[in-house]
């Protein structure tokens, strides 16, 4: 499966507030890793509980439950609600230099 997020792109996300918020298999969230001092961006496998499971989608490629088990639900800081695609800089400069004050066009 190919990665849902991929660098450079922004995520809006909604708070994880425990009680109240509800976790589900298939969210997208943010949490803190369970062993090192690093934020990761995962995709809920299975929740009972206190724990979620989180697998990356690019599962060859991702450290996610698989290498560090579960994670405890009071790591987790929000679920993903959204994502907004930033076009690559280059691109908008290559666009912005093919024209001329004279030639807007």
């Amino acid at each position: 499966m190919l990665p849902s997020l991929k660098k450079g792109e922004i995520v809006f996300f909604k708070n994880y507030k425990e009680g109240k918020s509800d976790l589900q298999p298939g969210q997208i969230v943010i949490f803190n890793h369970p062993l090192k001092n690093k934020r990761l961006i995962k995709r809920i496998n299975s929740v009972n509980q206190y724990n979620i499971e989180v697998l990356g989608d690019n599962i060859e490629f991702s450290e996610d439950s698989n290498k560090f088990g579960l994670v405890n639900n009071d790591k987790v800081i929000g679920i993903v609600t959204s994502k907004l695609i930033i076009p690559k800089l280059k691109d908008f400069l290559i666009q912005k230099n093919n024209r001329t004050f004279l030639n807007p066009k």
